[in-house]
C-alpha cells in the first residue's frame, strides 16, 4: 500500500481482520477481545500499531519520523554448511522464509529497522492477514519478563485479559511476534527469555517468531529457528541510499564522489546504514571526509554539537556545563567506559546514569561539573542519547556507547591500557563491541596485549592439539572450552543442545561455541545418521541412566568419530591465526619506526650554509 497510513485509514483496513477474530473467538478469549466489537476498540488497536513504524534516528534526533520517509531496503543472506550462499530480498514479511528466523547483524547494520519494516508491512497490506507485536527485548529485566512484556503491548491495543487474547492470537495464526535485540537482554535474564521462547514454540507451533541478534549470541543455538544475516552495504547501494537523506540530485552526487574516493580505513567501516549516515553528516560539516576513523569520531562529536545551530544564522547554543568540547568529551568518554564497566547498556535508568556519571567525575576531576548539566548536553544538545518514559535514558545507537568506551581506553597511560586488555580478554561479552573500536583505533596495543600476550597462546595450543592427531586430547581440549556438552532429544529429533557449565568468557572459546554443537547438530539432523543417533544416545544411557532421550558428547564421538571436529577446528584455527599473524606485522612495522626515529634523533643535523662572504 503507498502513501503515509493513518490512524482512520488502518482501523478501517483492520476491521475485517478484527471482526472475524471477534465473530471466531469464545469463552474468555472472546471476552478479552469485546472492546474490539466497537470502532473504538479498533481505533486504539490502529493508534497503537502505527507507533511501529515512527522513529527517532540520528538524521533526525529530536521528532519522529516515518519509517518510509527514510528506508531502504535491507538484504538477507543464508549461508549452508557449505558456505554457499543465498541472498534474499524482503520487501514485506510475506517473502521470508516459512519458520521462525534469527534476523542476525553487527552494530549498526540497522537490525531494529529492519524488524520496524517487517511489523510495518504487516499492517501496510490493503488486507491485514495478522497482528505484528514489535518488541524491544532490552525491557526485559528480573521484573519484567518477555510473557509479560508480550502481554503489556496486547493491552495496549485496547485487550484485557492479555494473556488468554494473546494464547487465541497465538493458536489462530493471527500474530507475529518480532522481538528485537536479544543480545541486549541482560545476561542474568537470557536463561529466562530462552526458555519462554522453547516454550512458545512448543506450545504454539503456528506462531512465527523472528528475533534480531548480534553473531554468536545464545538465540542462534536454540532448536527451530534458522539463522539468517544481513548483508552488507556496498558501493552500488551508496547512491540508492543517501537518496533517501539528501534529495538534491548535485548534492548526492558529491557526497557518493567523495565516498568512493575517501580512505580505506574509512570504506572498511561503513558497510552499516548505521555508518554510513554518520559519514554523510560529518561529510556536509566538513565538506570531506577524514582520513583515519579516531579523526571522523573526533569530528563527529563536535559536529553534533553545532550541526543544529549552523542552520540558524547568528544563533550559538551554549553548553550547560561550561566545559570546553574537549573536556566535555573527556568526560563523555570516561561515562561511556563506566555504564559498560558497571554492567550497563544502550539504555540505563536514573541510578545507572548518576553512579557512572559520579565514577567519570572520581576518575577526572579536572571536567567536575553538575549532573543535570552534563545530562541536558548530552540530550538536549548534542541528542547522543535520548529520555524514555521517566527512569531511562538510551543511547541513539549502542555504537557511541561503544566508540567512546573505546576512546577512554585509548586515552590512557601504556600501563592502564595493558591492564584492560588483559582484563577484557577474560570478560569478552562486556567488552567485545568496545574491543572492536580499539582494534581500530588502538591498533599497536590491542595488537600487542590482546592478540599477542592472550589469544597467541590459544591459537598455538590448538595447532598442537590438531598436529597430534590425538582423539583423547581433542576429548579434553573441547570438554575445557565447551565442558558438558549435551544433546537432547524427542523421539530422536534433535530439541535442545548446550552445556551443563559456564564456558570461558574470551573469544576464543565464545566462537568454538558457536561452531562445534552445529556441526554436531547438522550430522545429527541428517535422516542417514539415524541409526548411529540410536546408538549414540543408547550409549550415553548406558553410560548414565535417564529419562530423556539425551547424547553426550563422548558418545557421539564414540559412535560417530571426530574428524568432523578436526576439520572445524582447523577452520578455527585459520581463522585465529591470520589474526595472529597480522598483529605480528602491525608490531614489526611499529619497531621499524621505533627504529628509524632512534636514529634520526641519534644523526647529528648539519645545515647547509648558503651564505658567500663577498
Amino acid at each position: 500500500m503507498s502513501g503515509t497510513l493513518t490512524t482512520v485509514m488502518l482501523a478501517k483496513l483492520l476491521t475485517p481482520l478484527i471482526t472475524e477474530l471477534y465473530n471466531n473467538a469464545s469463552g474468555k478469549a472472546k471476552e478479552a477481545l469485546n472492546k474490539w466489537s466497537a470502532a473504538s476498540g479498533i481505533k486504539k488497536a490502529a493508534t497503537t500499531l502505527l507507533k511501529i513504524e515512527k522513529v527517532k534516528t540520528i538524521w533526525s534526533p529530536e521528532e519522529e519520523i516515518s519509517l518510509k520517509s527514510f528506508y531502504y531496503p535491507s538484504k538477507l543472506q543464508k549461508t549452508n554448511t557449505s558456505q554457499n550462499t543465498t541472498i534474499i530480498e524482503a520487501p514485506n514479511i510475506e517473502k521470508l522464509p516459512s519458520g521462525n528466523i534469527v534476523i542476525e547483524g553487527i552494530v549498526g547494520q540497522g537490525k531494529s529497522i529492519f524488524m520496524r519494516h517487517l511489523a510495518a508491512s504487516v499492517i501496510a497490506s490493503n488486507e491485514p492477514r495478522m497482528i505484528p507485536a514489535f518488541l524491544e527485548l532490552r525491557t526485559i529485566s528480573t521484573k519484567r519478563t518477555l510473557m509479560e512484556a508480550i502481554t503489556n503491548f496486547i493491552e495496549s491495543l485496547g485487550v484485557q485479559p492479555a494473556r488468554e487474547a494473546f494464547d487465541y492470537l497465538a493458536s489462530s495464526n493471527k500474530i507475529v511476534l518480532l522481538l528485537d535485540g536479544f543480545d541486549e537482554i541482560p545476561n542474568e535474564c537470557i536463561s529466562d527469555t530462552v526458555l519462554e521462547i522453547e516454550t512458545l514454540q512448543n506450545k504454539h507451533p503456528e506462531l512465527k517468531i523472528i528475533i534480531s541478534s548480534r553473531p554468536r549470541n545464545h538465540i542462534q543455538n536454540v532448536v527451530g529457528f534458522q539463522v539468517l544475516q544481513l548483508t552488507k552495504l556496498v558501493d552500488t547501494d551508496y547512491d540508492h541510499f543517501i537518496s533517501k537523506l539528501i534529495r538534491s540530485p548535485v548534492k548526492r552526487f558529491d557526497v557518493v564522489e567523495a565516498l568512493r574516493d575517501c580512505s580505506e580505513s574509512i570504506k572498511g567501516v561503513i558497510s552499516t546504514p548505521l555508518m554510513l549516515t554518520l559519514v554523510v553528516i560529518v561529510y556536509q560539516t566538513e565538506k570531506e571526509i577524514p582520513s583515519t576513523l579516531s579523526d571522523f569520531f573526533d569530528k563527529l562529536f563536535g559536529i553534533v554539537f553545532t550541526k543544529h545551530d549552523k542552520l540558524k544564522a547568528g544563533f550559538n547554543r551554549q553548553h550547560y556545563t561550561k566545559l570546553s568540547e574537549r573536556k566535555l568529551k573527556q568526560l563523555f568518554d570516561a561515562f561511556c567506559f563506566m555504564i559498560i564497566q558497571l554492567g550497563g547498556g544502550r539504555s540505563v535508568d536514573t541510578l545507572m546514569f548518576e553512579n557512572s556519571f559520579d565514577q567519570a567525575i572520581d576518575y577526572l576531576p579536572e571536567c567536575t561539573c553538575e549532573l543535570e548539566n552534563f545530562r541536558n548536553d548530552i540530550v538536549k544538545v548534542a541528542c547522543l542519547m535520548g529520555e524514555e518514559g521517566l527512569d531511562t535514558t538510551t543511547f541513539l545507537h549502542k555504537s557511541i556507547l561503544d566508540y567512546h568506551a573505546a576512546a577512554f581506553i585509548k586515552a590512557q597511560s601504556e600501563a592502564r591500557a595493558k591492564n584492560f586488555y588483559q582484563a577484557a580478554f577474560d570478560n569478552y561479552e562486556k567488552w567485545e563491541s568496545v574491543l572492536d573500536f580499539l582494534d581500530t583505533i588502538d591498533v599497536i596495543r590491542y595488537s600487542k596485549y590482546y592478540i599477542i600476550d592472550r589469544l597467541s597462546p590459544l591459537v598455538s595450543e590448538i595447532s598442537q592439539i590438531l598436529s597430534s592427531d590425538d582423539e583423547a586430547l581433542l576429548i579434553a581440549y573441547i570438554e575445557k572450552y565447551i565442558p558438558n556438552l549435551y544433546f537432547k532429544f524427542e523421539d530422536y529429533t534433535l530439541h535442545e543442545f548446550g552445556t551443563k557449565s559456564d564456558i570461558p568468557n574470551n573469544e576464543f572459546a565464545e566462537y568454538l561455541f558457536s561452531i562445534i554443537p552445529h556441526v554436531i547438530g547438522d550430522e545429527l539432523d541428517d535422516a542417514e545418521n539415524r541409526d548411529k543417533l540410536e546408538l549414540a544416545v543408547k550409549l550415553t544411557h548406558k553410560q548414565k541412566p535417564q529419562k530423556e532421550q539425551q547424547m553426550s558428547f563422548e558418545s557421539y564421538l564414540s559412535i560417530f568419530g571426530y574428524r568432523e571436529i578436526q576439520s572445524n577446528l582447523s577452520n578455527a584455527y585459520f581463522r585465529f591465526e591470520s589474526r595472529v599473524a597480522q598483529a605480528q606485522e602491525k608490531l614489526r612495522g611499529e619497531s621499524s619506526k621505533e627504529n628509524l626515529f632512534f636514529d634520526i634523533l641519534a644523526t647529528n643535523p648539519k645545515i647547509k650554509d648558503d651564505h658567500y662572504d663577498l
